[in-house]
């Protein structure tokens, strides 16, 4: 398997979308199934400057994206991270290279305190995953998100940047 990651291209919008509409991504990701994908050609042709964005090709073919979002002001020393992999490609090592890319991103090169993330209490192996890279659970919103015709609970995780600020604090 040859993996590259690298910077998503407005290009990349309809290998996206095609992930994003699989029946095993889409109940997990804040999407809905109603989106087009005129709609995340937009986003990609104007992605903000504190939004980071790569993609996980195998072989040239996109299988899976993810994205950091430097927050502003008196929280720009925390991000907020989304990640969505191929059903195809899961528990193939996509989803940790993705995260071990924006985790680099954060802690070298825009220097974060703190990266946190949202992941719903259905997806166990997700929450595993981000556990594995340093995330920790901090709390659940219940009912959080709807998905499938039911309310969800999300669970909140962060990791703070190893020999950072704020864990020199704890």
């Amino acid at each position: 398997m040859n993996l590259l990651i690298r910077p998503v291209r407005a290009s990349d919008a309809q290998s996206i979308y095609r992930i994003m509409m699989q029946e095993q991504v889409m109940p997990y990701i804040i999407s809905l199934p109603s989106d087009r994908l005129e709609q995340l050609e937009d986003r990609y042709r104007t992605l903000p400057k504190n939004v980071y964005e790569f993609v996980a090709e195998v072989d040239g073919d996109v299988v899976g994206n993810a994205g950091l979002v430097q927050l502003s002001a008196r929280r720009s020393h925390v991000g907020t991270f989304y990640i969505a992999v191929d059903s195809n490609f899961h528990g193939k090592g996509i989803g940790t290279a993705l995260i071990t890319k924006i985790l680099d991103l954060a802690d070298n090169w825009l220097m974060l305190e703190r990266v946190e993330l949202g992941v719903l209490a259905t997806n166990p192996r997700a929450q595993a995953l981000y556990e594995r890279h340093g995330f920790v659970v901090e709390g659940k919103k219940r009912g959080a998100i709807r998905s499938a015709g039911e309310y969800v609970d999300e669970v909140v995780m962060s990791r703070l940047r190893p020999n950072g600020l704020l864990n020199r604090q704890v």
